[in-house]
């Protein structure tokens, strides 16, 4: 083996080692992205449950209000 073969092999595993690392940041790349993805889309999610969670909270105070009169006016119309 001469010294130019010595230098081409270090040239090509040189360039090989980087390709892999070009590849693996690549697919780190690709993951990191679709994990921001997946937890964008569940704090969407998440938002979207609170304000329906927010809405029967106030639906079921204002039915438990209405429930409340109506029990007051059926025990006025019982005293009489």
């Amino acid at each position: 083996m001469t010294e130019g073969d010595v230098t081409q092999l270090r040239y090509w595993i040189d360039l090989l080692i980087k390709g892999v690392i070009g590849v693996v940041i690549s697919l780190v790349g690709m993951d990191y992205r679709q994990v921001k993805n997946s937890l964008k889309e569940l704090e969407q999610s998440k938002y979207q449950l609170t304000m329906h969670v927010e809405v029967m909270q106030h639906e079921v105070s204002s039915i438990k209000d209405r429930l409340e009169r109506i029990e007051q006016k059926i025990d006025r119309i019982l005293e009489k």
